[in-house]
């Protein structure tokens, strides 16, 4: 819908380029806002670049279906996130200049309807802002166009700012309202024997545990001794004396991914059934952290839930 006109292209072109640069540090390199006309030509597959850290935001001129919204690699990804009219991507890991990521969605209505776009990364070169349009050339449509791109990334850039300035919701308050710890207190102890064996690619240091009635909690320093960034996405626990693995109810990190040779931070969160003080830190299970996908894990042999 964006009319080739040079009025036109160079009004839409400074707003692009302003709204992106309100909504994050601009990223090393070429990062000029462009446009995509799609032809529905069999194989038709543009490519868009990508780079770690930067924010790369797809405009859509017409409603897809968010649900179609696919990426491969998506746990190289810190934010995938599909609306309506637009698809904002944040790039985790890099992605080497002779990769393709396919990245599939399906427009609701209009041709052509089903569309694939290559994500790939070029050292230098980053699109934060793509226009994605069909052909239909009107004077009137290109308006209307505009003037919602405007509205939206209006939206977004306000919406950014407001998560940038909202404070962490951890208190001593909120852990007192959620009622994570009773009249009974909590425990806090150390499993350095379960850390100490640790081998393969992963490291683990520091390794406590927190416990209450209800819930146990593991903090431990992984190292990440891997080439490539690792991000902790789930977890497991098993009973030493048998049964089956379960589930972490959560994980959490400082940051989405660890960079190779790095080391951080990561909390499991195991609920447990309601027990007595004298039974928490008490019963041995084996931990299992992994990716997304289960192909890269940290192991600890020992530890006490």
């Amino acid at each position: 819908m964006f009319l080739p006109s040079p009025l036109h292209a160079a009004a839409l072109a400074s707003l692009l380029v302003s709204l992106a640069a309100t909504a994050q540090a601009a990223p090393t390199g070429s990062s000029v806002p462009r446009s995509i006309v799609l032809t529905g030509k069999t194989g038709e597959s543009p490519l868009i670049y990508l780079a770690p850290g930067s924010f790369t935001f797809i405009v859509l001129d017409a409603p897809i279906m968010r649900e179609s919204v696919q990426v491969e690699g998506h746990a190289r990804f810190a934010r995938v996130d599909p609306s309506e009219l637009g698809i904002t991507l944040v790039l985790a890991a890099p992605i080497a200049p002779t990769e393709r990521l396919a990245l599939r969605f399906t427009y609701r209505e209009g041709s052509p309807q089903s569309v694939v776009f290559l994500l790939t990364g070029q050292p230098g070169e980053v699109d934060t802002v793509v226009a994605v349009s069909r052909p239909q050339q009107t004077v009137e449509a290109c308006r209307v166009e505009l003037s919602a791109t405007r509205a939206r990334y209006e939206a977004l850039s306000k919406e950014l700012e407001e998560l940038r300035a909202r404070p962490p919701a951890v208190s001593p308050a909120a852990v007192a309202l959620a009622g994570l710890v009773g009249v009974k207190g909590m425990r806090v102890g150390a499993f350095r024997e379960g850390c100490n064996t640790v081998v393969g690619e992963f490291g683990a240091a520091k390794c406590t545990g927190l416990a209450a009635s209800t819930w146990t909690v593991l903090v431990l320093e992984v190292s990440n001794g891997g080439a490539e960034p690792w991000a902790p996405a789930w977890a497991e626990v098993t009973p030493a004396a048998g049964g089956e693995p379960r589930r972490a109810r959560a994980v959490l990190s400082g940051q989405a991914t660890i960079p190779p040779g790095r080391t951080m931070s990561v909390a499991i969160e195991v609920e447990m059934p309601a027990r007595e003080p004298e039974a928490w830190l008490r019963a041995l299970h084996s931990l299992r952290i992994c990716n997304s996908d289960g192909s890269r894990c940290l192991s600890v042999p020992k530890v006490w839930l």
